[in-house]
């Protein structure tokens, strides 16, 4: 979906949501959620033009619609889409395979950036996702293709500075391939680096860090292979090295949103906004029921981090089972119930306030697309995607009771009211 303000032309706001809400591990497994969730929810909303997708394509899916021998399912997939007007604009290239299942947690990360696989799998996102913007009627040739990725690895999977540092080494030789193998004819694509709590850069502050180095090493990398001077090296690598500013993970980091949006732009574009919420509670040690209610959402499959407000610093839990232990011990605990704030990562329905007893950050997450959509200079690029990012439907307390399809209108009716409240016309 396209929108277009008669006071900034040039400019777009492109909608999408993330299909790792259904994720499948092959291209019919993938199909038939675009067939049973999606086409049913762009019917909903009564969208007759081009219809926006977060595509999530799992290593196994991306390499075989790479390859050669996949070119006759990659053309067939691209008469779908055209028939269909789905517009594959971003993709989600962080799980590499086996999301939605328990189990996943912290796995989600691998392999890790250190890892070939980790960018192969990128580049086949990439070259995929390129060819379906070039060859689709309704691309957006003059836009971007926005790829996000996580930083390198959660922290308990590398050793320290080294492993830092060999991370950033993946990802700049990621940025070198995305540089010098673009698809002609097609859009740019911006592999957009998201933060993550307990993730090596953890939130936007740290982000920024990292990306100057992996920026600097993608540099050098361009000068050496690409035989090219210092200020071209550096201008492709900040046109294809950019921030994903997942608004749920910036929220549990209490970060303010002119910092957030201030850093998103600190090396290279804003490539996307994932628009996602996250719980919180508010004076934890006053709500005995909201802590219960809070500890009560623990499950196998997804991280859920949790940080907690104190005097002068962050507390911090790596998931909410950690969080009970330490509540369980008088010592530990007292830290945490004078906190006048904990915040959880847990994506939630992004047109709720409160869910199961507690409050959610969408007033954070509205804020920030607020800000986007008043002021296109802080993008640092043409377009603006924005991916409704959703994943936790199927765990959310109550959810075999609300039809799919419905919530997610909900969703984007939540969303299309902020895009008209700030002027923003869909054209398509």
């Amino acid at each position: 979906m396209r929108f277009q303000h008669p006071e900034y032309p040039g400019r777009q706001v492109r909608l999408a949501y993330c299909t790792n809400l259904h994720a499948a591990e092959d291209p019919e497994g993938i199909r038939k959620g675009l067939e049973s969730i999606t086409l049913p929810l762009r019917r909903a909303l009564g969208v007759e033009g081009s219809f926006g997708v977060g595509l999530y394509l799992p290593a196994t899916a991306a390499m075989r619609l790479a390859s050669y021998d996949g070119e006759s399912e990659h053309a067939e997939w691209g008469r779908f889409f055209a028939g269909e007007q789905l517009d594959p604009f971003t993709f989600n290239a962080f799980p590499y395979g086996g999301f939605q299942r328990d189990g996943l947690k912290a796995h989600v990360y691998e392999p890790i950036w250190t890892r070939p696989e980790r960018g192969l799998y990128t580049q086949a996102v990439a070259q995929v996702g390129q060819r379906w913007q070039r060859e689709l009627p309704f691309a957006g040739r003059h836009g971007h293709l926005s790829i996000s990725t996580h930083p390198g690895a959660h922290v308990t999977q590398v050793d320290g500075t080294p492993g830092v540092h060999a991370c950033s080494r993946g990802l700049a030789a990621a940025v070198l391939a995305l540089a010098l193998g673009s698809e002609e004819g097609a859009p740019p694509v911006v592999l957009a680096v998201e933060a993550e709590p307990w993730a090596i850069a953890g939130d936007s502050v740290a982000l920024a860090e990292y990306l100057m180095v992996v920026a600097s090493r993608a540099q050098t990398l361009l000068r050496e292979q690409g035989r090219m001077g210092a200020e071209q090296a550096a201008e492709l690598v900040r046109r294809h090295l950019g921030t994903c500013l997942d608004a749920c993970h910036s929220a549990v980091e209490f970060e303010t949103v002119e910092r957030a949006l201030d850093l998103a732009r600190y090396q290279g574009a804003l490539g996307k906004l994932q628009y996602s919420s996250a719980l919180r509670l508010e004076q934890p040690a006053d709500h005995a029921k909201g802590r219960e209610a809070l500890l009560a959402l623990d499950e196998p499959r997804f991280l859920h981090q949790v940080n907690g407000r104190a005097p002068g610093e962050l507390l911090r839990a790596p998931d909410l089972d950690a969080l009970a232990n330490d509540l369980s011990d008088a010592e530990t605990a007292g830290p945490w119930l004078a906190c006048d704030e904990w915040r959880c990562h847990f994506h939630v329905p992004v047109h709720l306030e409160g869910l199961a007893g507690l409050r959610t950050t969408q007033a954070y997450a509205d804020s920030l697309l607020r800000a986007l959509l008043g002021d296109p200079d802080l993008w640092g690029i043409r377009e603006l995607h924005v991916e409704i990012e959703t994943y936790t439907w199927s765990i959310l307390p109550g959810s075999e009771s609300q039809p799919l399809v419905e919530g997610m209108q909900r969703e984007y009716e939540h969303v299309l009211g902020l895009l008209d409240d700030a002027g923003w016309t869909y054209v398509g």
